[in-house]
């Protein structure tokens, strides 16, 4: 086997997680969109990282279709949060992201104890992946701590502040600087 059962089983609860931040991040697009009148940051974000999050999970699911190992899907949750300003939203995003990040060192520990050669590596460009995001998510958040409330102004500069998610159709867009 080239897949233990317990590190298909954390690579699946690793996968729903990345189809729930998917779930989380639309609800914070809606609210910029309709609550915060923000329609630059909306269609930044949810391009950028919205749309994102499945294509991360689909990793995950591709990895696993390569041992012939069928994915699990979890339930993704419910969200009908609210948030009371651009900090409280940014402030949600990057610890829900830095949840994932810790999922990620977990699955990884669960696929070391098994000798899971092939998941650690996967977990290891993964992980490149996930840092570039969560770089993206720490700007927004560190920009929504300057300016909490001033929607227009974070509307307005949103674009130059790099939010480009991450090209995974371009292997050399995620490769190791080595």
């Amino acid at each position: 086997m080239m897949l233990s059962n317990k590190t298909s089983e954390a690579l699946d609860i690793l996968l729903g997680a990345c189809f729930s931040l998917n779930r989380s991040v639309d609800r914070m697009v809606s609210i910029l969109q309709n609550t915060f009148s923000m329609p630059q940051a909306a269609d930044i974000i949810h391009h950028n990282h919205g749309h994102l999050w499945p294509l991360i999970a689909d990793l995950i699911s591709t990895f696993k279709d390569q041992y012939n190992v069928p994915t699990y899907y979890p339930e993704t949750h419910a969200d009908g949060r609210s948030y009371q300003n651009l900090s409280d939203m940014m402030e949600t995003y990057l610890s829900e992201v830095s949840d994932l990040y810790e999922m990620v060192k977990m699955t990884y520990r669960v696929a070391k104890e098994n000798d899971d050669l092939n998941a650690c590596a996967f977990l290891m460009s993964f992980t490149r992946i996930l840092t570039i995001v969560m770089g993206q998510v720490i700007t927004l958040r560190d920009k929504a701590v300057q300016m909490p409330t001033d929607y227009d102004s974070y509307d307005r500069h949103i674009s130059s502040w790099g939010i480009d998610g991450v090209d995974l159709t371009n292997p050399h867009a995620v490769a190791d600087d080595d």
